[in-house]
């Protein structure tokens, strides 16, 4: 038994996190973050690497990392190394150097094995980090009512984007996202349990992978009964949006059991009003307003409008602690931040450059002329970024 690894895992545990997430969080490889809590230090690389990952990982889990690494050199077997003390060295007596082939070809082997050890170092921080791939759409594990699922997410422009839902149909590998990385495809459902794996391979062939389960409920084919009453009142067919999100409103009638747009559940007030807002990029957008009722009604409405950026509108969602904000608008500092912003706080800014510090990073979620930015960093960490009008 590993107490470490028994560590490690009842903290996690704790938190409710599992290690697909704390994977994706960390930006360490799971099948290395399963060795340290399984104490398996054979598949773990070399001790300098593995307390790295040691460190990182226990201060995303607040534990602490001091601790922790002197009972991995306990259990590895080994002991923390000491210091070296060294001996003053002789003078010596300096003679002018002659680059003989004597002295090169020592001198060009050792540039050699430098050059490999900074190569090989290179590629292991590389496929130690996975790209970056954040599904928000659909964003947790849903109910579908619909056999078609839109598919969004934000990855790295160079990505190779794989969608498989099982049981169904066949692999989608065409997906290629656009230059800021976003990408959408619609995937085909069947009634029941159904498992969709979003996968990215990026250009150094390294992988990211993120599953959702969604279940499809299609009522049985009965003759339908009287369609519920759906009032659309924004946006207007055709309108456009100039630096602002898109709301969807509207009221319904009390007779309504579901009410979805694009296919996600929205939910309804009391006296039968809905509200929700949409952060899109620029183009045309498109909504689909499903209202469903008791009886089988079902009645639907699409509204087409257009988004546009003049500026750089820069939405900001404080979320999973609280956080330090300053923000710089065209140069001058926004009167109000400069302060803790608490957890579910929110804000946005508009200039031909936003600049946003943040103390942070881990509790900053961004959204950038309706592009997802998701979180700006780690836990803890300080980040400045700058946005600019496009």
């Amino acid at each position: 038994m590993s107490k470490l690894g028994d560590s490690l895992r009842a903290q996690r545990e704790k938190k409710g996190i599992t290690l697909d997430q704390a994977a994706a969080d960390t930006r360490i490889r799971e099948k290395f973050l399963k060795a340290l809590e399984d104490g398996d230090y054979q598949s773990l690389p070399g001790a300098v690497y593995t307390k790295g990952f040691l460190r990182n990982y226990a201060e995303y889990l607040d534990l602490q990392a001091d601790e922790l690494v002197v009972l991995f050199h306990q259990e590895r077997g080994g002991q923390p190394e000491a210091p070296r003390s060294f001996q003053p060295m002789r003078p010596v007596v300096h003679r002018s150097l002659i680059f003989t082939p004597k002295v090169l070809l020592p001198v060009v082997v050792l540039a050699g094995v430098v050059l490999f050890v900074g190569y090989l170092y290179y590629q292991f921080t590389s496929f130690a980090t996975p790209p970056r791939l954040d599904v928000t759409n659909p964003p947790g594990d849903v109910i579908a009512s619909q056999p078609d699922l839109l598919i969004r997410g934000v990855t790295v422009p160079d990505g190779r984007i794989t969608v498989r839902a099982f049981p169904g149909q066949n692999a989608i590998t065409d997906v290629r996202p656009a230059t800021d990385g976003t990408f959408s495809t619609n995937v085909s459902l069947v009634q029941g349990a159904n498992h969709i794996e979003i996968e990215v391979l990026d250009a150094a062939g390294k992988v990211s992978r993120v599953t959702r389960n969604v279940r499809l409920e299609v009522a049985a084919t009965t003759p339908p009964g009287p369609p519920p009453q759906l009032i659309v009142e924004q946006p207007a067919n055709g309108a456009a949006f100039t630096n602002t999100p898109v709301q969807v409103s509207g009221r319904v009638d009390r007779s309504i059991t579901s009410l979805q747009v694009n296919n996600i559940a929205v939910s309804v007030n009391p006296d039968g009003s809905f509200t929700a807002r949409y952060y899109l990029p620029a183009g045309p957008q498109s909504f689909r307003i499903v209202a469903r009722n008791a009886a089988g009604g079902v009645v639907e409405e699409t509204r087409n409008v257009v988004v546009s950026y003049t500026a750089a509108v820069v939405n900001v969602f404080v979320r999973g602690g609280d956080a330090w904000l300053l923000a710089t608008v065209d140069g001058a500092d926004v009167a109000g931040t400069g302060r803790v912003y608490k957890d579910g706080e929110t804000a946005v800014f508009t200039g031909r450059e936003v600049r946003l510090r943040s103390g942070n990073a881990g509790a900053t979620q961004v959204i950038y002329n309706g592009t997802l930015i998701a979180n700006l960093g780690r836990q803890g960490e300080v980040v400045d970024r700058t946005f600019t009008a496009q």
